[in-house]
């Protein structure tokens, strides 16, 4: 029988959730029983405050300004963003069952993740839903999913 289950990421830039589902079972359905969490993750620094995150190297002098050499907050999104698609891809060679991926993040980490997807993977993914579902569970998660599909 053809494999058919699919990988939903919901993440923002500091914590993830990695669910395996059959799609058609969960749109029939519609019940929380049909998403299996596979793996929690989370990334504590994208939490941190960027003066936290900041060592006391000099930043850069603009034209009447100083600036940091980047934005602490925003590195540590894709450091994120490339450990949870380095993720996937060390699943899919090890032969982790699964068809096709769905992720799921608000527009900005989207973008995180879009830039961090390895060839491999983003031949994988079959849909993007740009919407923060983090903090959601259950059938909440369940009905704010399903009008998607």
């Amino acid at each position: 029988m053809e494999n058919s289950i699919t990988w939903m990421l919901i993440a923002d830039a500091s914590k993830a959730r990695l669910y395996a589902m059959h799609k058609a079972r969960f749109m029939r359905e519609q019940h929380p029983n049909n998403l299996s969490l596979i793996q929690d993750f989370t990334h504590q620094n994208s939490r941190k405050k960027n003066a936290d995150l900041v060592t006391d190297k000099m930043g850069n002098y603009g034209p009447g300004s100083f600036t940091l050499p980047y934005v602490p907050k925003t590195h540590e999104a894709e450091v994120f963003a490339k450990e949870l698609m380095n993720h996937l891809e060390g699943e899919r060679k090890n032969g982790s069952s699964f068809r096709d991926i769905i992720l799921v993040a608000p527009p900005e980490f989207m973008g995180h993740l879009h830039h961090q997807t390895p060839s491999s993977i983003s031949k994988l993914i079959t849909q993007k839903i740009e919407k923060d579902y983090t903090q959601d569970e259950g059938i909440t998660l369940v009905n704010k999913l399903i009008k998607h599909f």
